[in-house]
């Protein structure tokens, strides 16, 4: 009788808990309750990243054709950015399910396929700097070149390099 007691009184608390919350077991990702995040997409992006987007215009003197050449580029790479990662989180449930299953041979087929997915962002994220690269005439590309020496990019403090620097 005891057991069965105990066994209700957590039922009762667990239920509790859930209605406690959304209950429709989201996590923090998933953009909700982040006003400084909507604020950003509201915004336009990052406003560090628009501040130095338009430095960069101003310094390489782009021309209207350029902007809008640019403004293209990262508008269908961004679009394109959000199937594949659509894809990308699908194939990740689809793994965890197999492997809640025990479908060894299945998560390992899914594993090669995330990957496959993770390198074609990455060889995309290339082919759209090339892409801005050559909307630039020589003498913007040396521009370009010169500003990067002036300001390179910071490593973060939790950096994998940084971390090896530290070591050696």
């Amino acid at each position: 009788m005891k057991k069965l007691t105990f066994v209700v009184i957590g039922i009762i608390a667990v239920i509790g808990l859930l209605t406690a919350f959304d209950g429709d077991c989201r996590g923090s990702n998933d953009g909700e309750n982040h006003p400084m995040r909507d604020k950003m997409e509201k915004d336009g992006g990052h406003r560090g990243m628009q501040y130095g987007y338009q430095m960069m215009c101003e310094e390489l003197e782009l021309t209207d054709t350029q902007k809008d050449q640019m403004e293209e580029l990262r508008i269908s790479s961004k679009k394109e950015m959000i199937v594949t990662e659509s894809d990308l989180k699908i194939l990740e449930i689809d793994k965890r399910s197999a492997l809640r299953d025990k479908n060894f041979k299945q998560s390992k087929k899914l594993t090669g396929d995330i990957f496959k997915i993770k390198q074609k962002m990455a060889e995309n994220r290339i082919e759209q700097q090339e892409q801005r690269w050559n909307i630039l005439t020589p003498e913007q590309q040396e521009k370009a070149d010169e500003l990067r020496k002036e300001h390179p990019r910071r490593e973060s403090q939790n950096s994998p390099k940084l971390k090896k620097l530290k070591r050696q």
